[in-house]
């Protein structure tokens, strides 16, 4: 858990969608701005760059040009494109800059190989558009605080309307130990020193990440409680995969939306690193939903979904999270500040779990850590198999101290499903509301089972969940199957085995 104490510094404070018609380009301008082309094979800074025949050739001759709003840069598509893009200029509300390509072919590729903290940054600018280019950032050795494409405003006030969308980035190597300065695909970052300072409209979507080290799409804030929380933020839709640190992290926003993303294979971090999924940090009344996790191997933690410090209102609903060390969710708070607004009202709730918590001991399906208060677990789908290892703990639900205690959760109405019956140990928070809990076993079904409702499951079917993972559409159908009136079904046990055929 020591991944938190990383966002609490300021790391750095210098740095396959098919291509839209021009028609729509034109749109997107609202009819003003210049028109730039820019072909790394065939083109020529000493042209104008007005046309493709005219095309500029580097990203040094577009480091030199202050863009307007209405501008739109165009890539041909295929070429590669050496260095890093330090774009200057703001676009407005009706006509952001665009950036896109054009032609036949693999996206444009642009790549600092190490040359450069990063390969594309947006320093104190607002209304952009990037979309559909290949991005990476590989040096011939690794080298903290490396990324792929930075946000970064100081005193800058709010930046408006930055929206990233069907990027390809892939192959960045930071260092895996977030001490030293980890490295990521998407770094957003807002400073304040003498101007308040954050985003709004921030969107990043449909975006594939690959081989990032350490993190994928990380917020080292995108706003602050004394500056003001982001608003508008969007992370959508977003295919995560070789990312073995925090995958999605968002940290000082109110609002956020985080939906539709996948993460996969995850990989593994070094000895004593801590990592999640996807998970708010400083933030108020993030939404997270409709998201898959799947193996994540954290040394500590390892969760897919997580309600992490400072945190108040986060509601993480119709996730899918299977095969991750650490389990399927973390909610936690470090009480050694007693001026920290603390982690209140957590949601979670109509999430499937599958093979989750895979550690020998000291894991749980759903852990509740420090002085986190008020939160609500239920109406989730538990599944879990033989565990891989000999001898390993099964527990759902556990409470750890972390400088206090959890007080007032309430666990209910929700679904396990297990080959014993699992223990649940609430024992060190307080004020804990447990109300029915349905649990399937195939043996032992009174034993542990303290404040469960347990009845026999089918040994076949967790034999089958083994090997099956069923789709992200087949569970969020299942999670809304087996619930009526927040109660699970009579026949839940038949929806769930029917996920195995």
């Amino acid at each position: 858990m020591h991944r938190r104490s990383f966002l609490r510094q300021s790391v750095w404070a210098a740095g396959a969608i098919a291509v839209l018609p021009l028609t729509s380009l034109r749109a997107a301008g609202a009819g003003t701005g210049k028109t730039y082309y820019v072909d790394g094979g065939g083109g020529n800074d000493g042209h104008d760059g007005s046309s493709a025949t005219q095309a500029w050739r580097s990203l040094d001759r577009l480091n030199k040009t202050r863009f307007g709003p209405g501008d739109r840069i165009l890539f041909r598509r295929g070429s590669d494109y050496p260095g890093a893009f330090l774009p200057k200029g703001s676009g407005s509300a009706n006509a952001p800059v665009v950036v896109d390509a054009y032609g036949e072919g693999a996206l444009p590729h642009l790549h600092a190989d190490g040359g450069a903290p990063s390969t594309l940054r947006l320093q104190n600018v607002e209304y952009w558009t990037v979309r559909n280019l290949e991005i990476s950032n590989k040096g011939p050795q690794m080298a903290p605080r490396r990324t792929a494409v930075h946000l970064y405003h100081e005193d800058f006030g709010i930046a408006h309307g930055i929206v990233l969308q069907g990027l390809h980035i892939h192959d960045v190597n930071g260092t895996p130990v977030k001490k030293d300065g980890g490295g990521s695909a998407i770094l957003v970052q807002a400073k304040t020193k003498d101007k308040p300072t954050r985003y709004q409209d921030l969107s990043i979507t449909d975006n594939t990440i690959e081989r990032t080290a350490r993190d994928g799409i990380l917020f080292l804030g995108a706003g602050s409680r004394k500056a003001g929380l982001a608003t508008g933020v969007v992370v959508r839709g977003n295919r995560i995969s070789g990312v073995p640190g925090d995958c999605i992290l968002v940290k000082g926003c109110d609002g956020a939306l985080v939906e539709r993303n996948t993460v996969s294979r995850c990989g593994a971090l070094p000895r004593g690193e801590a990592a999640a999924g996807i998970w708010p940090f400083d933030s108020d009344n993030t939404l997270i939903q409709y998201n898959e996790v799947s193996d994540h191997k954290a040394y500590a933690d390892g969760q897919a979904y997580d309600a992490d410090f400072n945190c108040r209102g986060t509601v993480i609903q119709y996730n899918y999270s299977h095969d991750n060390i650490g389990g399927m969710a973390l909610v936690c708070n470090d009480g050694r500040n007693a001026s920290d607004v603390g982690n209140t009202g957590t949601i979670v709730r109509f999430n499937v779990s599958i093979n989750d918590a895979l550690r020998k001991t000291d894991s749980a399906s759903l852990r509740i850590s420090g002085p986190v208060a008020g939160s609500q677990i239920y109406n989730n789908i538990i599944i879990i198999p033989e565990k891989p290892i000999a001898g390993a703990e099964v527990t759902v639900f556990k409470a750890t101290s972390w400088k206090g205690v959890p007080d007032d959760t309430a666990i209910h109405d929700n679904i396990v499903v297990s080959p014993q019956a699992p223990g649940i140990d609430m024992s060190k928070a307080t004020q804990t509301k447990l109300g029915d809990n349905a649990v399937f076993a195939d043996r032992d079904v009174t034993a542990s089972a303290s404040q469960l409702r347990t009845a026999r499951a089918d040994t076949g079917m967790l034999a089958r969940f083994r090997e099956h993972r069923p789709s992200l559409a087949q569970v969020n159908a299942l999670v809304k199957a087996c619930f009526a009136n927040g109660k699970p079904v009579p026949n839940a046990l038949e929806l769930i085995g029917k996920l195995t055929g």
